[in-house]
Parts: C-alpha cells; structure tokens; sequence
C-alpha cells in the first residue's frame, strides 16, 4: 500500500479533529440544554414506571432533604460534632414548575437509626459520628441522621440530600451581598455582635446565622423557631429571585464547597439553582410544618416534641399530593 501523502494525513488529522471539537461542544451544548431547559433529566429517577396510578406520581418530582447543621456547644465555643439544627423536605415538581416545603422540628423525639434508641433528631448526627469506629465520622453521622429522618417520614421517598454547615451559609450570604429581611423583634445573642435589632436591615453573613440559630430563653421555643426559620428563608428565596442572585450562586458555589455535604453534582445543584431563580415563583411555593406537644425530660431545662401523628398524616399527604392543607 502506498504510504499517504503529506497532505491526505494533514486531512486526516484536521478530520479528526474537527470531529473531536463538534463531539465536544455537542456535549457542552448538551449539558447546558439539561440544566437550563430539562433539569429533570439530570436526575436518576426512573419517572417512568409509575404505570397507571395517580397522576401525581407519573410527574418528575424529587424529594431533597435540606440540613443546616450547627457545631455550637451550650458555653459558645464549636466541636467536633454537628448538631441537626434545621430539618426542611423539599418536593420539587419539575413538570409544574412548583416547589413544596416541609419543616421537621428538630425536637421531634424519634427512634434512631440503628440504636434501638429515642432522642431528640438533632443529636442523630452526634449517635452515628460516636458509632463509627474506624469509618469517617463526619460522614457516619450525615447517615444516622438521613437515615433516622427518612424512617420518620415513611411514605416520603427521600431522593437527595443537601447539608450546609453554618460557616458555609455565612460565607454563601457574604458572597451575595447579604439578604434584605425585617426581624420581627430584637435578639440579644451571646455577644453584642451576634445580636440583631429589630426592623428592616440588610443581614450579613454573622446575621443572618445569628438569626436562623437564635431561641428563646424558654427551651420549648423550637416551633416558633421552626416558622423563624422557614419565613427567613422564604425572604431569602423573594430577595434572590428579585435581585437576579441566584446566577451567581454557582459561581462562588467552590468558595464554601467544603461546608457542603451532598448527593447532589455539580451539574444538578447548577440545575436547581437555575429552576429556583428562573422557572419558580412565589406563588408556586407552598410550604407546612410538622406540629406537636412538649414534654420535659428528666432535665428540667430540656424538653422534647412528640409529634401529633394526625398533623404528621396530613403534612405528608400535602406534600406528596394531596389537595394541601389550610395553614
């Protein structure tokens, strides 16, 4: 055979390469396609074996567990392990466009995963991280506590899940600028500095902590908490989508990455923060919470919630389909 001329290679190789290039912005153009106008298909559920059941389980929904975890200890100085602070179901409906919150007191008296044991869901993280003998802690206590949450909630499939400790949400907050909200009254923190006057302010980072992890002198307070929490972060949502902020949350997303624990990609966290900022709207949000009654333990200051198991149905039912709840 005769060896190819100088030129027929050059064609060859420029052939190659410009295969090489139109494959590789293919697939640029492709993801971009995904996580801009078809979020859903980036996510692993088979959201066609429904087979002919209710219409709501033929839609693309998933369910994302959101923790906010905090390692603050009772004399104001951080440990090694995380406390559950904020517990927070999200169903996403990407076919409506639509987005619903449950919140889960972090009191709720519950039996922990592979104890045997009842607690309150906030030490959940702190049984797994004691228990993991030669495994990573951190990542032992991420799994108790999911695990004690998703043997909670039953009937609610729990797809993902997205843990942020409070250092990464104060850089997060810092990195937009802050977050533009009314407190509903004054809060005396541990400091003059992480106290907040009431009214309307712009919430840096410290702020903003200081006010998703504040409670009241009474130890029952965590329901009160619990809607403190969620109204925050419902602002937060209003003052992001208005402000065009979100676009740069993935941008500064590596700069608290190591704050971030998740399931999640880069390419689906880049997905949802695009369906949030772009093709969800306020009213399309809807939001409940799991209620309760207090019970002191055998400490008098500290007191667990057993949860109403009849709101508990209801709130599930909402969630997963239901005609919704009045709250």
């Amino acid at each position: 055979m005769d060896k190819l001329s100088r030129k027929a290679r050059l064609y060859i190789s420029l052939g190659v390469i410009g295969v090489i290039i139109i494959a590789s912005i293919s697939v640029i153009f492709y993801g971009v396609y995904q996580v801009y106008y078809d979020p859903a298909s980036l996510f692993r559920n088979d959201f066609g074996t429904a087979d002919d059941v209710e219409e709501h389980f033929e839609e693309r929904i998933i369910n994302v567990a959101v923790l906010g975890l905090h390692n603050r200890l009772p004399d104001n100085t951080f440990g090694d392990i995380y406390f559950v602070d904020t517990i927070l179901i999200a169903s996403v409906n990407f076919d409506r466009d639509s987005l619903s919150l449950l919140a889960v007191p972090r009191d709720a008296y519950l039996e922990i995963a592979g104890t045997g044991e009842k607690d309150r869901l906030r030490q959940a993280y702190e049984y797994g991280y004691k228990r993991a003998e030669n495994e990573d802690p951190h990542r032992e206590g991420m799994r108790c506590a999911l695990q004690t949450i998703d043997n909670f909630l039953g009937e609610v499939v729990l797809d993902y899940y997205i843990a942020m400790d409070i250092w990464g949400l104060k850089q997060l907050i810092d990195s937009m600028g802050g977050v533009y909200y009314t407190v509903e009254e004054e809060m005396v923190g541990f400091t003059p500095e992480e106290s907040l006057e009431a009214g309307p302010q712009i919430l840096d980072g410290r702020a903003y902590m200081t006010y998703l992890t504040y409670r009241e002198s009474d130890a029952r307070d965590d329901l009160n908490r619990m809607e403190r929490q969620k109204s925050l972060l419902l602002a937060t949502f209003d003052y992001f989508q208005e402000m065009g902020l979100f676009r740069y949350v993935i941008p500064t997303y590596s700069a608290y990455r190591e704050h971030v624990r998740t399931d999640l990609n880069f390419n689906q966290v880049a997905a949802l923060s695009l369906f949030a900022g772009e093709r969800l709207e306020k009213d399309a949000i809807e939001s409940y919470s799991l209620q309760g009654e207090y019970y002191p333990t055998e400490r008098e200051d500290i007191y667990y919630l057993e949860i109403d198991e009849e709101n508990k149905a209801e709130m599930i039912y909402a969630l997963t389909g239901g005609q919704g709840i009045e709250q």
